[in-house]
């Protein structure tokens, strides 16, 4: 008669499987929220093509809407990302061997991302920049450097807190024990 080992009891499998899954309900969230306010950014972008005012918006400008325009399909590549995420971390919580592998995948495509996220928030930020410095050089003001040194700060911030979290999960999605304590269901 064979007896099947229960798998351990591991605290650490329900707070990374609950945090993944609370966090990715989250993103979920904030990415449709997102989504909903870009349809000011089409209307602005609309009201900026007449030709009276597109002769005075500075190029830039331009660089800054079409980025947030590409900005719009990152945002709704998030929600399938943080849906496929949400399912992987349900699997996880239930022990499920795919779950575990599923969580993984998501952690190097988030290495990934964090790429491309910071990519794009660097060049929405720079525009930005040269942006409000046209602006205050029109309104008198002298030579204009980097008004808004925080905004390349929270880039950086976010780089590590994409790179971080995915970084440590895929170690620890690798240690024996929680190879071993998912693959027995």
């Amino acid at each position: 008669m064979e007896t099947t080992i229960p798998p351990p009891k591991l605290p650490s499998i329900a707070i990374i499987g609950w945090t993944t899954v609370i966090a990715s309900v989250i993103m979920i969230v904030v990415n449709v929220t997102s989504l909903l306010a870009y349809s000011m950014f089409d209307s602005l972008d609309q009201s900026l093509t007449t030709p009276l005012l597109s002769q005075l918006l500075p190029q830039s400008m331009k660089k800054v809407l079409d980025l947030y325009r590409y900005s719009y399909w990152w945002t709704a590549y998030g929600i399938f990302y943080f849906a496929f995420v949400l399912v992987a971390g349900i699997q996880f919580l239930r022990l499920q061997a795919w779950g575990r592998k599923a969580l993984e995948v998501a952690c190097w495509i988030a290495l990934f991302n964090a790429l491309v996220d910071t990519a794009l928030s660097y060049l929405i930020w720079q525009n930005m920049q040269e942006t409000l410095s046209m602006a205050l050089k029109g309104l008198g003001g002298g030579q204009y450097s980097s008004i808004n040194s925080l905004g390349l700060i929270t880039i950086v911030v976010g780089f590590f807190l994409w790179i971080i979290p995915s970084a440590a999960m895929i170690v620890y999605l690798r240690s024996p024990k929680i190879t071993q304590a998912v693959s027995l269901r």
